[in-house]
């Protein structure tokens, strides 16, 4: 993750239809595997924790980079993504961007990769207008109703504005004296009632980065309404959950994301011990693993989880319980099957 400032950009359908048909790559040579140098045993485990996997925090291009913005610039557009993850054998991933919505994003990758299951999801930041239930419907609405997530406030979210570097910056609130806001409600309630366009598929809820508090009470208020949610990485700085805040999330049938920077970060062992302590406590049936990744210069998607799992698995942590995080437990986020090959 990187800090970053509201810059809204667009880029049409046409304009997106026409880098998948001259097929544009960002960076073709990244495309390979960077686990070759392992011994055979490496490889196998690589290829094993892959196979089904699904990444629901897949940062990709065509996204804004610019003067305006202290978003990172991406290392990979999505049709090169969806090509590589196919090529590592995932079941697929879900394009993330702060400021828009990707559900015709996934629409034409899909059909320029076929055989991999990419999935949309709308923000909720200022380029998006905020919390947005007109957002939320239009998105539903794109043909083939592949954007599946509802992103509550990240860059622009009031708890992570004043907790920054540019705290009197405009901020996009979620709560007033320990309520939801009227809007966010209203959002939840829309998405409790509303199926995707051709696919029928139901909308999941994920918290942004917003603060503990309000992570738990959109929690309590997605239960109420039915409905699937995931708490935004709650370990990192920009939102901070405690062990006992994540077991309530976990008692309110929320998912809780853990984000593979974890392994490779400045202070790796400690944040490893932590996220296992985490799950040893809480239980790897209620968290999700994903890469948050597609940063210019990071790793590349597939090999962030396959450092993220084996970190975790050398603490102690099971394949098994790496399948639940990477395929079971996203599948059930996104209302798919939890296929034979991810038990």
């Amino acid at each position: 993750m990187t800090s970053g400032a509201w810059k809204p950009r667009a880029l049409g359908i046409v304009g997106l239809a026409g880098l998948i048909a001259l097929g544009v790559a960002a960076n073709p040579a990244r495309g390979a595997r960077q686990t070759q140098g392992g011994s055979q045993a490496d490889r196998m485990l690589a290829d094993r924790i892959l196979k089904g996997a699904l990444d629901i925090h897949a940062h990709v291009d065509p996204d804004s980079f610019g003067p305006s913005s202290n978003q990172a610039a991406r290392s990979i557009d999505v049709v090169d993504l969806a090509k590589l993850a196919k090529e590592r054998g995932m079941r697929g991933f879900v394009a993330k961007q702060h400021y828009d919505q990707t559900g015709h994003v996934a629409y034409l990758t899909r059909k320029a990769v076929p055989g991999v299951e990419v999935f949309g999801l709308v923000g909720s930041n200022r380029a998006m207008g905020g919390v947005n239930p007109a957002a939320v419907a239009h998105m539903a609405e794109v043909k083939g109703g592949w954007g599946r997530i509802v992103m509550m406030p990240t860059w622009d979210a009031e708890h992570f504005v004043r907790n920054s570097k540019q705290p009197n910056r405009p901020f996009v609130s979620v709560s007033r004296s320990g309520e939801l806001l009227p809007e966010v409600k209203e959002v939840i309630a829309v998405m409790a009632k509303t199926k995707t366009r051709d696919s029928n598929g139901s909308l999941a809820l994920a918290t942004g980065h917003n603060s503990p508090q309000e992570g738990l009470m959109m929690a309590r208020e997605a239960r109420r309404q039915g409905l699937h949610v995931v708490i935004t990485h709650p370990l990192l700085e920009s939102v901070g959950m405690s062990i006992a805040e994540m077991q309530e999330a976990a008692t309110l049938g929320a998912y809780l994301e853990l984000v593979s920077g974890f392994a490779t970060s400045k202070e790796a062992e400690a944040q490893v011990r932590a996220h296992v302590e985490a799950i040893r406590k809480i239980g790897a049936e209620h968290f999700i693993l994903s890469s948050d990744r597609g940063q210019l210069n990071g790793p590349l998607h597939p090999d962030a989880l396959v450092t993220a799992a084996k970190a975790l698995m050398s603490h102690g942590i099971s394949e098994r319980d790496i399948d639940r995080m990477l395929k079971e437990n996203p599948a059930r986020l996104l209302g798919l099957p939890v296929t034979a090959g991810s038990e």
